[in-house]
């Protein structure tokens, strides 16, 4: 979790260990600063809105001017008009001689007086209109201006609640990396949130084993310790690229973490299926006994114990595929082969278990014990190889959660 802002902490109640819901506020900062800033904001956006008024005012006076001006003009016109018609009259009589010069003049004059002032009218129509232009402009500027100071506004608003730092998502506190009292900037972290609704597994699995691996395909999930059983996932995205060391890459599944079965960093054993094969002719895999590249199964004929050099094909953590070297009907022994010989006497022993149909890597991997010591020769088990066989464990099943 990484602040927006930069500030100093003044409240954080949240611990490792807490859970965490999306927008839940997990630490503030001291917001004078920022508030400051949308006081000024709204003191901008006031004046912008009063010069918006004022605009208004004036720009309704200027129509209003216009009005009386276009008023003004249509009574000169119409006084002009008038004289016009005396001067016209008045010429006609004075070239008659029925009136004198003094009369002729004074007609003149007075209508070119008229003229004037209609002269003077049409200006004054002119600059009001001009007035009322400039007013319209400034008003468009005003309004332009607040939607500036709103704008400024809403961000100075917005950015006082980045003071509220929230989750992003739900999960768990992890760890706490800053305390109250700390000042703090954009890309510093505050606390380490763990998602565990959804988890990531991941494995690093063989480079000779990936192309038997697809996206979808299964994969049993096992854990350590908490007791809960295995359960299926299935594989999301394969890594594009192997570790030049190791010669591995990563396989991943992400699945549901119901129940919080899985926590992140624990250790899981992941057992990829890698094919299928119904049909096959299976044993036990301890009834195959493995000397360098060569492996053999020992069977009963007549009481006695016969090896039988066989090749086997895939293997599941129970059972291993037989190719060739068994038929399908003769007596394996199970286990206890350590230490026999051909034509050794051999007996099946009480408590032996029969050879289950179908062994499918996905029911779990059976539990081993005292692994790595030396043992006594167990007496032989008997089973009968069975024909079906599902899948192949991927040698490198280990992974972790995340």
């Amino acid at each position: 979790v990484y602040p927006r802002v930069t500030g100093r902490i003044v409240e954080m109640s949240i611990y490792p260990g807490d859970p965490v819901r999306p927008g839940q506020v997990v630490a503030r900062l001291d917001d004078v600063e920022l508030s400051s800033r949308v006081r000024e904001a709204e003191a901008m956006l006031a004046t912008s809105r009063a010069t918006q008024a004022q605009m208004e005012a004036d720009a309704v006076a200027a129509h209003h001017g216009i009005i009386q001006m276009e008023r003004e003009l249509a009574m000169v016109e119409s006084e002009a008009t008038y004289w016009r018609g005396v001067i016209a009259r008045t010429e006609r009589l004075f070239n008659s001689g029925a009136v004198s010069r003094q009369e002729y003049e004074n007609d003149r004059s007075m209508a070119a007086s008229i003229e004037a002032k209609r002269e003077a009218a049409r200006a004054k129509l002119e600059q009001a209109r001009a007035m009322e232009a400039s007013a319209r402009k400034k008003l468009a500027a005003a309004a332009s201006m607040i939607a500036q100071g709103e704008a400024a506004l809403r961000t100075a608003e917005v950015v006082r609640g980045y003071v509220n730092i929230v989750s992003p998502n739900m999960g768990y506190v992890v760890k706490r990396l800053v305390a109250p009292g700390v000042l703090v900037q954009p890309g510093m972290a505050l606390l380490k949130i763990a998602q565990v609704d959804k988890v990531r597994l991941q494995a690093n699995v063989g480079e000779k084993d990936l192309p038997l691996i697809r996206v979808g395909s299964a994969v049993l999930v096992t854990t350590t310790g908490n007791g809960h059983p295995p359960f299926t996932a299935r594989v999301t995205s394969l890594f594009p690229f192997v570790d030049q060391g190791a010669r591995t890459a990563i396989v991943e599944a992400v699945v549901e973490n119901n129940g919080r079965r899985l926590l992140p960093g624990q250790y899981v054993h992941m057992q990829f299926v890698t094919g299928e094969r119904p049909d096959a002719l299976s044993v036990p895999r301890g009834a195959v006994a493995r000397m360098g590249e060569k492996a053999t199964v020992w069977v009963v004929q007549d009481d006695r114990a016969e090896p039988r050099e066989v090749t086997t094909g895939m293997e599941n953590p129970e059972r291993a595929e037989i190719v060739k070297g068994l038929v399908g009907d003769e007596r394996v022994i199970a286990r206890g082969h350590e230490g026999l010989y051909a034509g050794a006497r051999v007996s099946d022993v009480g408590g032996a278990l029969p050879a289950r149909q179908g062994s499918d890597p996905r029911a779990g991997t059976p539990e081993m014990k005292d692994a790595g010591k030396a043992q006594k020769p167990a007496a032989p088990a008997l089973v009968k190889p069975e024909t079906r066989q599902k899948s192949k464990e991927s040698p490198h099943g280990g992974g972790h959660g995340g």
